[in-house]
């Protein structure tokens, strides 16, 4: 894709000299930003644009332009695409709307233009967006006006579905004086999505930092490889967070992984960021612009004790520590005390230091610290004559930064936006105006660091077990239970013996062999919830109470299973999610497993390293462990049943949901048994 972003020539198709025409604004964009190669401009009316001619039709450009770019009513796209394709032209950009965003009616067009992009093998973007701009070589694509002046070159992109985020995203840059390097906006994805866009930016030398912000994931599975491979930071919004529909009734699973809970899982999953707004992408942009953060601890310096406290209690919320001082560091702290009433710690109060360009000195001792992983320095003017001091500061604590190879985070504000603005134009370093956003960013590019560090060590398995004879799902929506403890078997994840039965005295025989006492069940599908309903007995103890049991049910088919003795019942399950495929949740089981809520979600497949992070994440972990004075769970039979139901869910992708609850476990050494399980199985729609 390098071709599109770096082409040799450009053509933009929909230009007229009419003051209102949005084509002309691309041309002017692509003048005003320098590029280099030859702009042809082409408009129905013909005319000139500042001495430029604009052509009657693409048939009349000589050669053949690498990148077009289409503003034109969407009826007229598939003809000047068609144009494109028979003089040569590789790469599209559709900015025109009125696609399927604007009417469903539309997507017989869209189709269309698929058709022939594909007939003539054209990538393009879009439609209905804003295009490219890139800073690299000048290529200004949007048609809104832009002015370079405003804008900072840097090692930063962003592919974005929105343009107005492109647009709102160019403000923040400009206000937070970060730089950029290309910006995409994406439209409706008819032909590249993000996943083409992610690829070509791992590989781009000018990127260093990759944004998303995303309304919908194309490809899940695609998206988090290419995450996995590389160790550029990701940073995504992910918007567009609807819940999961009508399967929450009915599973447990779907309820507790509903469709943002799997986006979560699975972009943290992969190493990306996930944020919540434009502001806290911005902060991340900020952290990870800074020397890699690679431990958690501190040293917070800050002229205010109460910005001091707050910055600690911020530090501590998101998993960061506060380093320990040597007393050479406080010796040389002291050298400028005025009143001599701050006490030496960490976090440093500074605010008895008058000497704005000692702080200078106090950073760059900090770094030198070999307990110091990051500084934080808090610090805002208070007189007008400290301005210049503090922009001094600012930027040397910046190069400082870079000279140690460890962060520097700056919080500092002003009372006045001009002022506020000159510094941090000044500082060429990145400012926070809040310690509790600063940190939460600065523990991102921890967590970063880390996960990049155990890349190695992480290892995927990509099936199960031998599993002997292959099972094959009914193309039935709900299976029978049969069916569902016969699969599970076969995948060695182990169950309570069981037997199905039609009549009583087949019933009687049954539990004779399973032996008592025994749990009786009607084996309908329909009915999810058996207590509910009424359509289960426990604890059978002699043939008398079975048949009192048995014929107090209303059914065509029951379900005996040998009662197992109490454990600690956890829940694993599994669904089929539209942008990541199968996911696998474990959790906290029981009847009140959508009370307490207690679990997590991996994309599969999974392997042991991934089981025990599950098992390890959920609050409820102690009681698994050996909970005051209990016997520890067996902790490695529920790593190996994760595995073998992430190889079921891998293997079969018929399979809609799955719910094992409870799942129960014993202590160490006795293994765990799925009591309960139902699968739905068919086609998502």
């Amino acid at each position: 894709m390098k071709e599109l972003f770096y082409p040799g020539s450009v053509m933009v198709v929909g230009v007229s000299p009419a003051a209102a025409n949005l084509g002309r604004n691309i041309v002017f964009n692509l003048e005003r930003f320098g590029f280099r190669g030859p702009i042809y401009a082409v408009g129905r009316e013909g005319g000139e644009l500042n001495g430029r001619k604009i052509y009657r039709r693409i048939e009349d450009i000589e050669g053949s332009p690498e990148v077009a770019v289409f503003l034109i009513p969407a009826r007229y796209v598939p003809e000047a695409l068609d144009a494109c394709g028979r003089k040569g032209v590789r790469y599209g950009v559709i900015q025109s709307g009125g696609f399927s965003e604007f009417s469903d009616d539309n997507r017989n067009l869209e189709r269309e233009v698929l058709d022939v992009a594909r007939r003539w093998g054209i990538r393009f973007v879009g439609p209905n967006c804003i295009s490219i701009l890139n800073l690299d070589n000048g290529l200004a694509l949007p048609f809104v006006p832009l002015q370079p002046d405003d804008m900072k070159k840097g090692s930063l992109s962003i592919a974005a579905q929105s343009g107005g985020i492109v647009v709102e995203a160019l403000r923040l840059l400009t206000l937070e004086n970060i730089g950029f390097n290309k910006l995409i906006s994406m439209g409706n994805k008819l032909d590249l999505n993000e996943n083409d866009y992610l690829e070509y930016l791992i590989f781009d030398p000018g990127t260093r930092i990759i944004g998303l912000y995303l309304e919908n994931v194309s490809d899940g599975r695609r998206l988090m490889d290419l995450a996995a491979g590389t160790d550029k930071p990701i940073v995504v919004l992910k918007a567009n967070t609807n819940p999961i529909s009508h399967h929450a009734a009915k599973f447990h699973t779907a309820a507790l992984a509903g469709d943002d809970e799997v986006v979560e899982a699975a972009l943290n999953q992969a190493g990306l960021h996930r944020v919540r707004n434009m502001h806290e992408m911005m902060d991340c942009f900020k952290a990870f612009s800074l020397p890699p953060m690679k431990g958690p601890r501190l040293a917070i310096l800050s002229r205010s004790g109460g910005a001091a406290v707050v910055s600690t209690d911020a530090a501590h919320r998101y998993g960061l520590e506060l380093a320990r001082f040597s007393s050479g560091f406080f010796d040389m702290a002291r050298k400028k005390l005025r009143a001599g009433v701050i006490r030496m710690t960490n976090p440093l109060d500074m605010g008895d230091i008058f000497d704005i360009d000692f702080y200078n000195v106090i950073v760059e001792e900090a770094l030198k610290e070999k307990e110091v992983d990051a500084v934080v320095l808090c610090h805002s003017y208070i007189t007008p004559n400290e301005i210049e001091p503090t922009k001094k500061l600012f930027r040397s604590a910046g190069d400082l930064s870079l000279r140690y190879g460890k962060p520097v985070v700056i919080v500092s504000n002003a009372d006045k936006t001009d002022v506020w603005d000159a510094v941090k134009q000044y500082s060429a370093f990145p400012l926070f105006i809040d310690s509790s956003f600063a940190l939460k960013a600065l523990s991102r590019a921890l967590r970063h660091h880390r996960f990049q560090s155990a890349k190695a060590s992480r290892k995927i398995v990509k099936k199960g077990p031998n599993r002997g004879q292959e099972v094959s799902v009914a193309a039935t929506r709900l299976l029978e239970s049969s069916r569902v403890f016969q699969l599970l078997s076969h995948y060695e994840v182990t169950v309570a013996p069981c037997a199905v039965v039609k009549t009583l005295d087949e019933g009687l025989n049954a539990a004779g062999k399973i032996g008592y006492p025994v749990a009786l069940k009607v084996s309908s599908p329909a009915i999810l919830h058996k207590t509910e309903a009424k359509a289960i007995r426990l604890n059978i103890g002699d043939p008398q109470q079975f048949r009192e049991a048995f014929q107090s049910m209303k059914g065509d088919e029951f379900l005996i299973q040998k009662m197992i003795p109490q454990g600690t019942e956890v829940i694993i399950g599994g669904r089929r999610d539209q942008e990541f495929g199968p996911v696998i949740l474990f959790g906290l089981g029981g009847v009140f497993v959508e009370v307490l809520k207690d679990a997590t979600i991996r994309v599969v497949p999974i392997g042991e390293t991934e089981a025990r992070e599950m098992i390890d994440e959920i609050k409820g972990v102690p009681i698994l462990k050996g909970f005051r004075g209990q016997a520890p769970s067996d902790i490695d039979a529920l790593v190996r049943c994760l595995c073998r139901v992430s190889a079921l869910l891998d293997d079969h992708p018929e399979i809609i949901n799955i719910d094992m609850n409870p799942l129960m476990v014993f202590a160490e050494g006795q293994g765990c048994v799925a009591v309960d399980a139902k699968i739905e199985s068919g086609s998502l729609t």
